[in-house]
Order: C-alpha cells, then structure tokens, then sequence
C-alpha cells in the first residue's frame, strides 16, 4: 500500500502552489465549475445512447470549487499522472483525496483535522486494501483480499506486525507475532481438524495441540528441524504415548480397547524388536 499512500500524501502544497500559479484566473475557474454542472445537466438530454460522449465536456487543466469567504473547499486535476480531487475543511485543510495511481489504480486517502493521513482504501497490484494509520503516520492496521485469501494485520507502533486474522483457503487462521515480526503461535481449522501451535525464533513448529477430523486429540513436541519427537494422544479411542529417537527409533506405550497396556519398541522402518508384555 506505501505507492498508494505516497501518492496521495502532500497533496496540500501541491494543490497551494498550483493554486498561486493560477491566481489570476481564479474567477474563471470558479465559472468554469459552475458551466461544468450546467453542461453536464443540459448535456444529459442530447443523444440516444448511454455513452460519456453524449455529454457537453469541458476542457480546463483543473478546476476549484470555492465557499462564500473565497476559501477553497475542493479541486479537481492531474497530478503526478494521474487525476485527483481533492476535498477541504473551512480551515483549509486537506481532508479527503481521490485518485489514480501512476499504474492507473483508484485510491481514496482520509485525513484527520491536522492533515495526518488515517486511512488509505485502493487498490494494489490488482488487489483491494485498506490501511489505517495512527495520529503519527504510523501503520497500525491492514485489510488485504486475494483470489486464495484474505487477512487483517494489526502493528504495533514501529509498524511490526504483531496478530493477524485471515482465511487462507479452506484453513482460518489467527496467529500471533513477537517484537520482531515472527511468528510465534498460531490457531487454525480447516477439513482435517484444529490446532493451536507454537514456534520457535527461527519459524519451526516446536509444539501442536489439536484435535483430528475424526475428533481425535493429539498433543505433540517437535525437534528444531520439525521431526516428531513425542507425541501423546487417542486415536480411536486407544491412548498412546509415543517417544522419537534418533535414526526413527520409537517407544510406544498404548492401551488398546482390550484394555491390556503394552511397551512396543521399533528399529529402522518402524518394525518392532521389542514388546512388553
């Protein structure tokens, strides 16, 4: 979103020197709006299609809306390839923009009393977003939609990002951020079950908690490099503890449905080689 924002921002020094520029013609411009709406209203009745082309057009460079005291209220133009209209207060400040992008993408800019720039609602790359900023500029929230996803990020006040709530394909996900932007936990469901995980600094699933599609619960530790290491669970209503070595030896303690607990121990290619009782 930063194109977006850097293209609507700073609006108000530009439009001001546009402004001085045009000074002598300012009551020109100022009848120049008002034949545009007479123009347009007259200009509706001409013609049998539905076509802009229809309409009587008028040809300026920009136009400026003014208020009984003189003081300008709005502005219509071209700026940095692109055309704008820019909306005021009584006080002069820039309050509102709408406009295109230099890669022909509309984006409409908000602005609080002291012109700080709140929120920002466009289209980026093809994709619609919105970005919502705090007094100081500082992004602090973010909608953002794709054909596969969609999400909304929340920033912390360096612009980290800190929670997100998104769907990513058939999985709906929360997940939950350190001080520096990683990814330390995360709560997602989808058709195979849920689960509530938890990462190490370097992004590696290190723990899992979560239930099955078949409702079956299952709790898990992982190595750094994401290999099972134990795992506690009930599947088909038969409890487990399972340890993970080294080479993929594995012990097992279960209760089966006989209800008889056994002690399995496996070698290379999970065959057994030791079984108690």
């Amino acid at each position: 979103m930063n194109s977006l924002e850097t293209v609507l921002t700073g609006m108000e020094q530009r439009v001001k020197r546009l402004e001085r520029e045009t000074r002598f013609f300012r009551w020109a411009t100022g009848l120049l709006a008002v034949v545009a709406g007479i123009s347009i209203v007259m200009g509706s009745s001409q013609g049998d299609d539905n076509s802009i082309g229809r309409f009587r057009q008028v040809d300026a460079g920009h136009i400026v809306l003014r208020d009984p005291d003189g003081q300008m209220r709005a502005w219509l133009g071209i700026a940095e390839g692109g055309p704008r209209l820019i909306f005021f207060d009584q006080q002069g400040q820039q309050r509102m923009g709408v406009g295109m992008t230099r890669r022909s993408e509309p984006a409409v800019a908000i602005f609080d009393a002291g012109q700080n720039e709140r929120a920002v609602l466009g289209v980026m790359e093809g994709w619609p977003g919105l970005v919502l900023r705090d007094p100081q500029g500082k992004k602090r929230a973010a909608l953002f939609s794709r054909d596969d996803w969609a999400s909304l990020f929340f920033y912390d006040r360096r612009e980290v990002k800190r929670a997100g709530i998104g769907l990513y394909g058939e999985a709906a996900t929360v997940n939950f951020s350190d001080d520096s932007g990683k990814d330390r936990a995360s709560l997602a469901t989808d058709r195979k079950g849920s689960s509530l995980c938890f990462f190490d600094r370097g992004g590696q699933k290190r723990i899992g908690l979560g239930i099955t599609k078949e409702d079956d619960p299952v709790f898990g530790f992982f190595k750094h490099e994401g290999d099972n290491q134990m795992a506690l669970s009930v599947l088909n209503n038969e409890p487990s503890f399972n340890l993970y070595g080294t080479n993929r030896v594995e012990v097992a303690i279960m209760v089966p449905l006989t209800n008889a607990p056994t002690v399995e121990v496996f070698g290379g290619g999970r065959k057994s080689v030791w079984k108690a009782p």
